[in-house]
């Protein structure tokens, strides 16, 4: 069991983020739980730590420096360090390149990498003054190609690749580690909130989607677990040779 490590786990009130901020409070971390909205984030502390001895809630947008600062800052004065940051606050949205808005794609950009980008100055000169951090951003394999209907969503996520790999560059002589987990098709809500687009663009539900590609890949769904264990193997001390990587599932 791991003890005396503390995280951050941006996203963490629905989906995926819920799904590792859980498994790290199985293993010992105290987990800020950070999210959007206040609902989610007390629904997250309710399930995963009942009694809110290893989680403190932190309600902010990922994007506001402000935000930021004041999540890194509640976590520093809560319990002092913070060994493992998870940039994993995302969202997706089904859309063809003639009819995304300059909004659209801009708060794209600013959740998926303006958003890492912050945490990660914000945390990275604790994780130096410790001489220990790891950095663990949540990408998607999407990231590495591209689509019709979400290419907004792909050129987000490949800058935030991008920005992991130059933090591992940078931040190494410092025994910060900084590496991607690029999660298939998962199952969560993120997906389903594109249920009308779905229907729209490509004639079926997000349901319907998710059978197709389930029986593409002829294999097992990819399960918030199976991201959240690859998570903890590669924020673990024992994982310090593993930097700039992308683990794909």
């Amino acid at each position: 069991m791991t003890v005396d490590r503390v995280a951050i786990v941006t996203g963490s009130g629905s989906g995926i983020g819920r799904g590792i901020a859980s498994h790290l409070v199985k293993l010992g971390y105290k987990v800020a739980i950070q999210d959007l909205q206040a609902e989610r984030v007390a629904e997250t502390i309710a399930l995963i730590d009942p009694q809110s001895k290893q989680t403190i809630g932190v309600v902010g947008d990922v994007s506001n420096q402000e935000d930021v600062t004041n999540c890194v800052n509640k976590v520093i004065a809560q319990w002092g360090r913070v060994d493992l940051l998870v940039n994993n606050a995302g969202f997706c949205q089904i859309k063809p390149i003639m009819e995304i808005s300059r909004d659209e794609i801009t708060r794209m950009f600013n959740v998926h990498v303006m958003g890492t980008f912050l945490f990660i100055q914000s945390c990275v000169p604790f994780m130096k003054q410790q001489k220990f951090g790891r950095i663990v951003n949540i990408v998607s394999a999407l990231g590495s190609g591209a689509s019709e209907f979400t290419s907004h969503y792909q050129a987000a996520k490949a800058a935030q690749h991008s920005m992991g790999k130059s933090a591992a560059i940078s931040f190494t002589k410092y025994g910060i580690t900084s590496n991607s987990v690029s999660p298939s098709t998962v199952e969560s809500n993120l997906f389903y909130e594109n249920d009308k687009n779905f229907l729209k663009y490509l004639g079926h539900s997000a349901k319907a989607e998710l059978e197709r590609r389930a029986a593409s890949k002829n294999t097992e769904a990819v399960t918030t677990m199976d991201i959240a264990r690859a998570v903890a193997f590669l924020a673990e001390p024992s994982s310090s040779q593993i930097n700039g990587q992308v683990l794909g599932i």
